[in-house]
């Protein structure tokens, strides 16, 4: 009997699409967004909005170190049913982080002149750059508010909000947006003002689920010497803040070099070599951020089987879509530049972007491998990666190769990301091989202990099936006594059988078992049983209903502790067998 990795990849595809549905929704309002702006006003303010994008990309870092790092964290207390933890992470991702956001947001509006003058450059645009970036500093708070708690929701199952906040969020700016500007005639300032409104539109959603006395998430004190957890959320979130931070740096780099070259026309070139990789970014972000929340929660079980399943499947899907729009744009470029309004399409341009999305075709591999190491708590290989990938080697690169040719200039990001990823494997075969391993991929093992894992039909027959197998594993072990044996053998085969007659799985359902020998000689057994039926909690039943479940009662009788939890929206039985009997 074999682990089959079904139940961890329906589970994935699940949290993709609630993912990818979020995070498409954001990058589609800024597409959108800029259409809006290149038809209702001009190309020039889409230019302008464009010019802006480093202090877009600065909110961001703050966003991806309280939330994406928190959000990932979280994952892992939940994986190993730490609650206080989790409390503890959100809070500090939501409401400290909503705090240094409105700090960070004060110091930009009392700087507003310089840095629209420093953005703008010798251009035109300084005084439409300094209407935008108003709004855009003073409404980072509900960007954490908002997008930060969709983000814990999806962690506890609740993918239709998580998606909807967003979704109504951005149709909401897009209204504002017509309204803002066509109708009450605010220019480019009133796209800044409409993303703001779409956030409160959105907030609205969130009452309902505030109201809820069983909700997940809560705000919680954290003692004041207890920084330990806030180190750990900004360890866990620095890979992900490495990308806008090299966003910033290369924007700045990029739009000085294009703007001092060729005036508003370089602006304008920037801007839609950015507008194009919006469109695979937004898959490699949204598919990236949920293999980090799914292999985050895997990892804390310590299911690496179920990790390297994700990461395969993760990786195909990411590059095949990433390929498809790279196809689209390098086929079709001068449909595509006439998409954004602009009429005077040069060979030149076309040939900047075709160079510049090279690019795409790496981005699977750069933000797959970033997520996947900061998953599973290797953030020192995903943080130096980062900032070789996005800033260290990509501005170096910009800059020496602009002294050549402004083609070249425009290949330094895919030129980059192969000699970023040809560092990452290389350092993790060098610490592979220090630790007696054969894979980069380098996650860290339980020691001393044993491990066996199946996966089975959510039947009867197969119950007794992955039983009988228990007993087969368990007979190689000559320091495991009979009892624990027998134990283990009971507990797979009642939690199997119960899950089969009341999970409501049917006959495609799927059950993961694992028994894990915890050190050598023998001293317990645990006993993991998973599946995606309906929340089921045996401990609760057991102590509502213990004479109606018979079976889960001997389990009881036999284990030394049982213990339920939700993970992933997986019905998760712990059962922990002692080599003394039940305490």
């Amino acid at each position: 009997m074999e682990r089959n990795g079904v139940l961890v990849q329906q589970k994935y595809m699940e949290y993709l699409g609630s993912t990818m549905g979020f995070i498409v929704s954001l990058y589609l309002a800024s597409i959108v967004d800029g259409i809006l702006v290149s038809q209702l006003i001009s190309p020039a303010a889409f230019a302008a909005i464009n010019l802006t994008l480093p202090v877009y990309y600065a909110r961001n870092i703050l966003f991806f170190l309280f939330v994406d790092g928190g959000a990932v964290l979280a994952a892992q207390f939940i994986g190993a049913r730490d609650k206080v933890s989790c409390a503890r992470v959100f809070t500090i991702s939501i409401a400290w982080g909503a705090a240094a956001m409105t700090l960070l947001g004060i110091i930009g509006c009392l700087l507003l002149s310089p840095t629209a003058s420093l953005l703008a450059g010798n251009s035109s645009l300084q005084e439409a750059v300094a209407d935008y970036l108003l709004p855009l500093w003073l409404t980072g708070p509900l960007l954490i508010l908002t997008n930060g708690v969709s983000s814990f929701l999806r962690l506890e199952g609740l993918h239709k909000l998580a998606i909807a906040i967003p979704v109504v969020a951005n149709i909401c700016n897009l209204a504002f947006d017509y309204l803002f500007i066509a109708v009450f005639g605010w220019g480019i300032a009133g796209a800044g003002w409409a993303t703001g409104a779409g956030y409160v539109c959105s907030l609205l959603l969130l009452l309902p689920y505030l109201r809820r006395p069983d909700r997940s998430w809560h705000l919680t004190a954290i003692p004041a010497d207890n920084q330990r957890i806030f180190r750990r959320v900004m360890a866990v979130g620095l890979p992900m803040a490495m990308i806008p931070l090299g966003l910033v740096l290369r924007n700045l780099a990029v739009n000085g070099i294009a703007v001092e070259t060729l005036g508003d026309m370089g602006a304008l070139t920037v801007s839609l070599c950015n507008a194009a990789l919006l469109y695979a970014l937004m898959f490699a972000d949204g598919s990236s951020t949920a293999l980090a929340s799914v292999c985050g929660a895997l990892y804390g079980e310590m299911d690496q089987k179920g990790v390297l399943q994700v990461l395969k499947r993760s990786l195909r899907l990411t590059f095949g879509l990433c390929l498809l729009i790279f196809l689209l744009i390098f086929i079709f470029p001068a449909e595509f530049i006439r998409f954004y309004g602009v009429e005077n399409i040069t060979p030149e341009l076309i040939l900047y972007l075709r160079t510049s999305i090279i690019y795409m075709l790496l981005l699977a591999h750069v933000f797959i491998l970033r997520a996947f190491y900061q998953a599973t708590r290797q953030e020192k290989a995903a943080t130096i990666f980062s900032l070789l990938e996005g800033v260290v080697l990509v501005i170096g690169l910009f800059f020496l190769l602009s002294k050549f040719s402004l083609v070249l200039m425009w290949a330094a990001p895919a030129i980059s990301a192969v000699a970023a990823i040809g560092w990452l494997v290389w350092y993790m075969r060098r610490q592979a091989r220090k630790m007696g391993r054969d894979s980069f991929l380098l996650m860290q093992q339980e020691k001393n202990s044993a491990v066996w894992e199946t996966s089975i039909p959510a039947t009867v027959e197969a119950a007794t099936e992955a039983a009988e197998a228990v007993d087969e594993f368990c007979a190689r072990f000559a320091d495991l006594d009979s009892r624990q044996s027998y134990a283990a053998q009971v507990t797979v085969e009642e939690l199997c059988v119960n899950i089969a007659e009341h999970g409501g799985l049917g006959t495609d359902g799927h059950i993961d078992v694992f028994l894990r020998l915890q050190e050598q000689p023998v001293s317990e057994i645990v006993v993991k049983v998973r599946d995606g039926g309906k929340p089921f909690n045996p401990v609760h039943f057991l102590d509502e209903q213990g004479e109606e479940f018979s079976g889960l009662l001997m389990v009881r009788k036999l284990t030394t502790k049982i213990e339920y939890a939700r993970i992933l929206g997986f019905n998760t039985a712990i059962v922990t067998i002692g080599k003394r009997g039940p305490k």
